[in-house]
């Protein structure tokens, strides 16, 4: 496996990343600054992206005390899924791994749920789980009721 790159959670992903990674990881990361109150990620939290010969491009999250996952991400995906399954995997990293719900939806006890936007391919939304309304735009978390989180 050779690492391509690493860098902070919500700064734009170095040149030698591929330019689909960009927008996405952005906004993920974003929203990966408004967590429950008292929550937080592990010391030195960052995306880490490598590559593969056999699977391609391997994306996840890295932190200093070693702990890390990745998952294999096809950059090639239209923005809006790409989104989405980028936040669908730094959710279940953090719920499976970290112990931390994020996030969570204003009212309720449950995860927002990624999802693309059925209607423009370049967006990706969070969405209640018991309703399946879309509340707001991934990578815009701190418009709304989160920001407080």
């Amino acid at each position: 496996m050779r690492t391509i790159a690493t860098w902070p959670l919500d700064a734009l992903p170095p040149a030698d990343v591929p330019v689909e990674f960009h927008t996405p990881c952005t906004r993920v990361g974003r929203d990966l600054r408004h967590l429950p109150a008292g929550a937080r990620l592990p010391d030195g939290a960052r995306w880490e992206l490598s590559e593969e010969p056999w699977s391609g491009f391997l994306l996840g999250l890295g932190s200093a005390r070693g702990l890390r996952y990745t998952l294999e991400t096809d950059p090639y995906l239209p923005p809006g899924p790409l989104t989405a399954l980028i936040a669908e995997q730094a959710q279940d990293h953090l719920t499976g791994y970290e112990f931390l719900q994020w996030p969570t939806c204003p009212g309720h006890v449950h995860l927002l749920v990624p999802a693309a936007d059925p209607d423009d391919g370049a967006r990706a939304r969070w969405h209640c789980r018991r309703s399946g309304r879309p509340l707001v735009r991934i990578g815009d978390l701190s418009a709304g009721p989160w920001a407080k989180a």
